[in-house]
C-alpha cells in the first residue's frame, strides 16, 4: 500500500541493530495498521517511513501481508520486546517520551530488572502538535543534550505518527545515534496491566485488549483502522489468490 516494510523478524531485528556501526544517525519506525492508514493519505508520512533505517512489521496485518506475498519469514516485531532484549546488551540508551511520573516508573523498572543496562538519561518531551515538532525549541534543545551524551539508541515514546515526524526532523541533529519510535511501549514498563498477555498478541487480538482497557480514547482509532482495512480487503484477496496460483 505504498509503505515499505522491512523483511525482518524479532531475532533479525536485534542482530541488525547490534551490528549497526553507529557511525551516522538514523531512525527506526514501528508503523501499525493505523499509521499505514494515515500514510495512505499523507505522502510525506509515507516518505518518512520509507526512508528509515528499518521499518518494522508492527502488527498482524503487516505480517499477514508479507505472508501472502511469500515472505513467511517475516514476523511482527514488538518495540517493547526489542527494547527489553537490547537493554541486556552493551549498547547505551536514552529514553525520550512519556511524562515525568511515567519516566520515574520506567527508571525504577529498568534499575530493578535490567541492572546491567547502560542508560544515559531520561526526558519527557513537550506536548506539541504535529505542525510544531520540527521547530519546537524545547525539542531542539533536548536533542542537542542527547547528542552531547551520544547514546547508541534513543527510544522515542510519544504517539504515532508524531514520533515518526520527530525522528525524521531531528535525527540529523545527532552524530551517531539510532532513534526508535516505540510509542506506548514505554508505558508497558511502568504499567504492565496495559500490556496484553502474550497469547492475546499471538492470535492478533492485542487491539481488542487495549480497546477494553481504554475504550473512550481508542475506539475511534480502531474503528477508522478497521474501515481502512475493509476498504483495502481486495488487496489482501488479490495477494491471497496470487499466492495460491504460484
Amino acid at each position: 500500500m505504498g509503505v515499505w516494510i522491512s523483511r525482518i523478524n524479532p531475532e533479525e531485528a536485534r542482530k541488525r541493530i547490534l551490528d549497526h556501526p553507529f557511525q551516522s544517525p538514523g531512525y527506526i519506525c514501528f508503523p501499525d495498521a493505523s499509521v499505514i492508514k494515515d500514510a495512505s493519505k499523507d505522502s510525506f508520512l509515507t516518505e518518512i517511513l520509507n526512508n528509515s533505517y528499518l521499518t518494522m512489521p508492527d502488527g498482524k496485518p503487516s505480517q499477514l501481508a508479507a505472508k501472502l506475498q511469500g515472505f513467511g519469514d517475516v514476523q511482527t516485531v514488538s518495540g517493547f520486546h526489542l527494547c527489553k532484549a537490547l537493554l541486556n546488551s552493551n549498547l547505551t540508551h536514552y529514553f525520550y517520551g512519556s511524562d515525568d511520573e511515567g519516566l520515574r516508573k520506567l527508571r525504577d523498572r529498568i534499575e530493578a530488572d535490567f541492572k546491567q543496562a547502560r542508560v544515559l538519561g531520561y526526558k519527557s518531551p513537550p506536548f506539541v502538535s504535529k505542525a510544531e515538532i520540527e521547530k519546537n525549541q524545547t525539542i531542539i534543545t533536548d536533542i542537542e543534550e542527547i547528542n552531547r551524551l551520544q547514546p547508541d539508541l534513543v527510544w522515542i515514546g510519544i504517539s504515532s505518527p508524531k514520533q515518526d515526524y520527530l525522528m525524521h526532523f531531528h535525527h540529523k541533529r545527532l552524530e551517531k545515534s539510532l532513534m526508535l519510535g516505540i510509542g506506548g511501549a514505554l508505558l508497558y514498563f511502568s504499567d504492565s496491566s496495559l500490556k496484553s498477555p502474550e497469547w492475546v498478541k499471538k492470535i492478533g487480538f492485542r487491539w481488542a485488549y487495549r480497546l477494553a482497557k481504554e475504550p473512550r480514547r481508542l475506539w475511534k482509532k480502531y474503528f477508522d483502522t478497521f474501515c481502512f482495512l475493509f476498504r483495502n480487503s481486495p488487496y489482501f484477496m488479490k495477494a491471497f489468490l496470487k499466492q495460491k496460483t504460484n
